[in-house]
């Protein structure tokens, strides 16, 4: 099996791990084709081919790319007035030739010679921007939706429409959890082309321990980026008002994004300094070893979601909690879509209201005072997502999903 992977932003040994397993099980292979590939020090794998260099702060763009960037916005915008006057309704992708026919002629340069199976475009926006290359190859096509794509862009009348021609050409529509199944069944999506799966999380890199339960300090950690939807200002408010109840704790908060700087007023206005510790990743390649001695030395992982203003939420499973619950600290987080796949409430974590800081800290302070719980229910957390998230469990899955989409295109037997 072969397949080509598109992606618009891709940063080497994080978040993907399709690309590395497939290089890793021959006969299959492989071919990565990124837009722009975040500089993050880590080492490039092979088969992996990118147009552009983007750095990791998200501000510096080649040349190239922000002239490209640039002339793309405004070809599409010229695009969208004249479909508004046109009565005929013509596709977005016929009333201009845009400036995406330069990433697609690039992925059809590297594609051809490589003779694929498949193509797999990550995340929605990345499988609308690759569809003039889908269609030039006459290749089946899958495509998954992993957040902000299966929330805040359906809230946008024109990516609505874009997907909606994208559902049409791909033969599968992967997404993460139940929620996400829902709102692209509503847009448009044929429910039959609708798959929920499990994005392998890592949780192999991350053995299961016992919480220590006789520290007299216990010690909360969340690892979400630093942007609304990962609600870290509720979590400050809970950690306020239960530090100020009398319970010795501390907070460290990993990540990387543009809201550290809100956070960092914060936690000096409420004067938490000298308890609450912010740690910039700022996508290093070497996150997970930090993020692997973060979890052996912290006690309860907290992650209070939320949706955005823009209506950007969780969209799936939040991969470091999962890693955290592999690992054996109870977690306690909000009802964001997808957390019911690692979280029964009670059972395998506990979950307190969304958008409401005296929830989460009744949460957080129960719990800090029942150690006898930290086990039981880090146990069952461990246990759930080891047999839900696995590398090879989830691959084989996919794999699967793979094969029945080749095999359909070819009339139904290769």
């Amino acid at each position: 099996m072969r397949v080509v992977h598109v992606w618009d932003a891709y940063a080497p040994s994080l978040f993907d791990r399709t690309h590395p397993y497939l290089l890793s099980h021959p006969p299959h292979a492989s071919l990565l084709l990124a837009a722009n590939l975040i500089a993050n020090d880590a080492a490039v794998l092979p088969n992996t081919f990118h147009l552009a260099t983007r750095a990791v702060d998200d501000d510096i763009l080649p040349p190239l790319w922000v002239r490209a960037r640039r002339r793309l916005r405004r070809e599409f915008a010229e695009a969208l007035r004249r479909l508004a006057r046109s009565s005929a309704g013509t596709s977005i992708w016929s009333a201009a030739p845009l400036t995406l026919s330069l990433f697609n002629r690039f992925c059809l340069a590297h594609a051809r010679p490589f003779h694929g199976d498949l193509i797999h475009a990550h995340f929605g926006t990345t499988g609308v921007m690759a569809l003039p290359f889908i269609r030039a190859t006459g290749l089946p096509s899958i495509v998954t939706f992993y957040g902000v794509d299966g929330s805040a862009s359906l809230r946008i009348p024109r990516w609505r429409e874009n997907f909606r021609e994208m559902f049409a050409q791909v033969s599968r529509v992967l997404v993460l959890c139940d929620e996400v199944r829902d709102r692209l069944a509503g847009a448009g999506c044929p429910p039959e082309k609708l798959v929920v799966w499990n994005l392998p999380a890592g949780v192999e890199d991350h053995p299961y321990a016992p919480r220590d339960q006789d520290g007299a300090q216990v010690r909360f950690l969340i690892a979400a980026r630093f942007v609304e939807k990962k609600g870290h200002k509720y979590l400050l408010e809970a950690f306020d008002t239960i530090v100020k109840a009398g319970l010795d704790a501390r907070l460290t908060m990993i990540g990387y994004g543009p809201f550290k700087p809100q956070l960092q007023e914060a936690i000096a206005r409420r004067r938490l300094a000298d308890r609450v510790a912010i740690v910039d990743t700022a996508l290093a390649s070497g996150f997970g070893a930090l993020y692997r001695e973060a979890l052996a030395t912290h006690d309860i992982f907290v992650l209070p979601s939320t949706t955005g203003v823009n209506g950007d939420d969780e969209g799936g499973p939040a991969l470091t909690m999962i890693c955290a619950q592999a690992a054996g600290l109870p977690a306690i987080c909000t009802p964001f879509p997808g957390a019911a796949r690692s979280v029964d409430d009670g059972v395998s974590g506990l979950l307190c209201r969304q958008d409401d800081a005296a929830s989460l800290a009744e949460r957080m302070a129960w719990l800090a005072r029942h150690r006898e719980a930290w086990n039981a229910i880090g146990r069952a957390g461990s246990d759930r997502v080891r047999a839900g998230f696995s590398l090879d469990g989830q691959m084989g899955a996919l794999l699967g999903i793979y094969q029945t989409v080749i095999d359909e295109a070819h009339g139904g037997a290769r």
